[in-house]
């Protein structure tokens, strides 16, 4: 009897037997290790190969909002490589002309530098002089201890500012591969379609729904962030223009291009212009006019035209933000804070898809918010069933 019921088990199949299918780890300490092994693995991978995945990343951003232009010339009877070609001269106009004219403004910058330098030194002096007045410290010991730190931060910036040209050169570098790229995938995206097709034939399309959500969120994204970039140079610069401050495009164009960063980057760029009008102005009226433009600016843009041209297209929750923000910072530096965000959007999509993963993609989004009609109607249809709950009417007597 006993034998006869070990062959039975060893003759039965795994699930009927009730043990674990082929390919399935039950072992929780094995899985844990495995998923630790992985998530290391993917952190090494995307660091080390850091720039090809920037490189790549930009280019597919790129080439998701250009893809509306090349297929509307498709439709007006264009083949589709003129309308990649013409989609591609675009983007090398756009992206030349904006890097031109800041190139253009930082040099004329740069002239100025040493009259900078100059009051920032007349003004290091007038404030030794308040300290040693207010608080009896001798402008002797304030020299020696500003020169030490002033060596200190000399060495430091010496490094920032290798690693500055050395950025500045890639990005330059990067400039130039980016639009070729994004002509090959302008060109081959029926080829991509078709594997993208062919990758979840035996899911439902759902790797083509995922790709084609993720090119509405870039789309989305990047649009509103050139109209939010925009209007924020606009009025930045008229608001600088007016108090008189030099510089005046270069601060405001900077300030734009900083706010790109969620959270951290207004605080920058309103760091230059402020420092710039303590320098060139003799009235400190003028600080705090600049610092009065950048808040109503940014009221503006956090309360009307972010949540209208924006809107909820990352749909994001402030702390997956900010965690965001430090591991893609991280990881592929200044380019990681801009990019944070729309990959965690990203990232949110692919598990929102993926059974397994909707927990994650539910704790990295946020609570979304109905308008107050729905939100009304909803209230009344769930009182009404709380009354219907307590009062089950005269068939329960």
């Amino acid at each position: 009897m006993r034998n006869k019921m070990v062959i039975d088990m060893e003759d039965r199949p795994a699930h009927h037997a009730g043990l674990p299918g082929p390919g399935r780890i039950t072992d929780p300490l094995l899985r844990y290790v495995l998923v630790v092994l992985a998530l290391v693995g993917t952190v090494a991978i995307l660091y080390l190969a850091r720039d090809l995945f920037i490189l790549l990343f930009v280019a597919g951003i790129f080439s998701f909002l250009l893809l509306p232009v090349c297929q509307r010339l498709e439709r007006w009877g264009w083949p589709l490589g003129l309308a990649a070609s013409a989609s591609f001269l675009l983007l090398v106009l756009v992206l030349f002309g904006v890097l031109g004219f800041l190139g253009w403004q930082y040099a004329h910058f740069g002239k100025d530098l040493p009259a900078l330098q100059s009051a920032f030194m007349a003004r290091i002096q007038q404030g030794q002089e308040f300290v040693e007045q207010r608080f009896n410290i001798s402008q002797g010991q304030q020299i020696e201890w500003l020169n030490k730190e002033l060596t200190a931060f000399t060495d430091r910036a010496g490094a920032m500012a290798m690693n500055l040209f050395t950025a500045t050169g890639s990005v330059l570098g990067t400039a130039v591969i980016i639009p070729i790229i994004t002509f090959f995938l302008l060109l081959m995206k029926g080829r991509f379609r078709a594997f993208f097709t062919q990758l979840g034939s035996n899911r439902d399309g759902a790797v083509v729904r995922v790709v084609e959500n993720i090119a509405h969120l870039s789309r989305k994204w990047l649009k509103g962030v050139i109209i939010v970039m925009a209007f924020i140079g606009v009025l930045d610069a008229i608001g600088f223009l007016a108090l008189g401050l030099p510089y005046a495009i270069l601060l405001a164009a900077t300030a734009a291009l900083l706010n790109v960063i969620p959270y951290v980057g207004p605080w920058l760029g309103a760091l230059f212009p402020v420092l710039i009008a303590l320098l060139t102005k003799d009235s400190v009226m003028v600080a705090v006019g600049v610092v009065a433009v950048i808040a109503f600016t940014q009221f503006l843009d956090n309360n009307l035209v972010t949540p209208k041209i924006v809107g909820s297209s990352v749909s994001i929750n402030p702390l997956a933000s900010m965690i965001a923000l430090i591991a893609w910072g991280s990881l592929w530096g200044f380019m990681g804070l801009i990019l944070a965000i729309p990959i965690t959007g990203m990232m949110k999509l692919v598990f929102d898809e993926i059974p397994t993963l909707k927990p994650w993609g539910f704790i990295l989004g946020e609570e979304k918010r109905w308008p107050k009609e729905k939100r009304i109607r909803l209230a009344l249809r769930r009182r009404k069933v709380k009354t219907t709950k307590a009062d089950p009417g005269p068939s329960a007597a």
